[in-house]
């Protein structure tokens, strides 16, 4: 089997135009292992934010950060861009930008949801956004620079590199997200917690060493490659990890969030 580490990416735009992560059944099937993880005081809590909007689902909120994407100024952005030879995450260089960067979103947001004398719209916007952004940062293209615009051949079909990653990867799996993400929990997942920061250099040298490896020459964006046909199933052990990563890490900080008192925050 062709090692995914040694296909060279020679065709790489350096801004992708439309940058979204894992698609709808990527964010669900995170939202929903997420789910299974709760603790009976943070499900409860989530449960009376959610109802206000008649949800009774996290997976029902997972996709909204994308939906509302143009039609509000400001927002923080899905990505946290850093250059491809960076090893470790530098916020000033990183997050200091106009629009900041998903590490500072799931911070921000984080703290939002734990302020339990806030108002419950307040609450329930950033318990959608927490819920976007963790897996956001876990899809490995969110977090390098090269976000993954080129255009790729796959079977007879074009797409964006980004978009094979996204949305093929899973799709490829052929499971809708709840069957999915029991497929995910049956294997009994652990992984350590971290922090956002640590989730992001994760997926960094993800992108960097094994989508685009070591030797990535950056090219004329306008050139398309072929992907072979085994790239998909070749790449399902990655966004298997990186789903179930983000979906168990989402868990545990929902717990960690909704079980503490305002003044642990």
């Amino acid at each position: 089997m062709l090692s995914i580490k040694h296909i060279v990416f020679s065709l790489l735009s350096m801004h992708a135009s439309s940058v979204l992560a894992w698609g709808i059944e990527g964010h669900k099937t995170v939202a929903l292992i997420a789910e299974s993880r709760l603790d009976p005081v943070a499900k409860a809590e989530i449960q009376q934010l959610l109802a206000q909007e008649g949800a009774t689902s996290l997976g029902d909120i997972a996709t909204w950060a994308d939906q509302i994407r143009g039609t509000e100024p400001g927002l923080i952005s899905h990505t946290v861009r850093m250059p491809f030879s960076a090893t470790v995450y530098e916020p000033k260089r990183d997050c200091g930008h106009k629009r900041k960067c998903v590490v500072y979103g799931i911070e921000r947001y984080e703290a939002i949801l734990g302020q339990k004398d806030a108002p419950a719209s307040d609450r329930l916007r950033a318990l959608k956004f927490v819920v976007h952004y963790v897996g956001d940062i876990h899809q490995p293209l969110h977090a390098i620079k090269q976000t993954g615009g080129v255009k790729v051949q796959f079977g007879k079909r074009e797409y964006t590199l980004h978009k094979v990653w996204d949305t093929i990867s899973v799709r490829s799996l052929k499971m809708p997200p709840a069957e999915l993400a029991a497929a995910l929990l049956a294997a009994s997942p652990n992984v350590s917690q971290g922090t956002p920061e640590q989730w992001a250099m994760e997926s960094h040298e993800i992108a960097r060493r094994y989508i685009y490896s070591d030797n990535l020459q950056l090219a004329d964006s306008k050139s398309m490659m072929r992907l072979p046909k085994t790239y998909l199933k070749d790449i399902s052990p990655v966004v298997k990890t990186r789903l179930t990563d983000a979906g168990l890490r989402l868990g545990t900080l929902l717990n960690q969030v909704l079980d503490a008192s305002p003044t642990s925050l």
